[in-house]
């Protein structure tokens, strides 16, 4: 895959990871979830706030922005399941920006001014997808 794809890929990830459905959530309920708990975007923070299963959502939903570009990059790559000799260090290098674009997103998202949360569902579910056997 060309570098330009790559880019475009990191670019894409970086606005996915950066919806904020913590704040989403709270909207949803009538309240700032940043002005409540911890004022933290998290899923903690959510299901502190407005019960546990809307903080079970928040961490999928935020697993999920983490990893849907990761595999979305990997698939079109043509690597997923393939180990890193066969990849070889350059493509896992661009594979590496999609996963930290995602995160980066999350922790200073544009649609919060640069503010975000601390990156822990969305981590989690970048590298889970970057690489299955971090995460299994």
């Amino acid at each position: 895959m060309e570098s330009w794809s790559w880019i475009s890929f990191a670019v894409a990830a970086y606005l996915v990871g950066a919806i904020p459905f913590g704040v989403l959530l709270g909207q949803l309920h009538g309240i700032d979830i940043r002005e409540h708990g911890s004022r933290n975007i998290g899923a903690t923070n959510v299901g502190r706030v407005l019960g546990r299963r809307w903080g079970i959502l928040c961490f999928v939903l935020d697993a999920l922005k983490g990893a849907l570009p990761v595999l979305a990059a990997g698939a079109t790559a043509g690597i997923l399941g393939a180990s890193a000799e066969t990849v070889g260090a350059a493509t896992l290098g661009w594979w590496l920006l999609v996963v930290a674009a995602a995160l980066l997103g999350h922790m200073w998202s544009p649609f919060l001014k640069f503010t975000g949360g601390k990156g822990v569902a969305t981590g989690f579910g970048a590298l889970a997808a970057f690489w299955p056997l971090l995460a299994w």
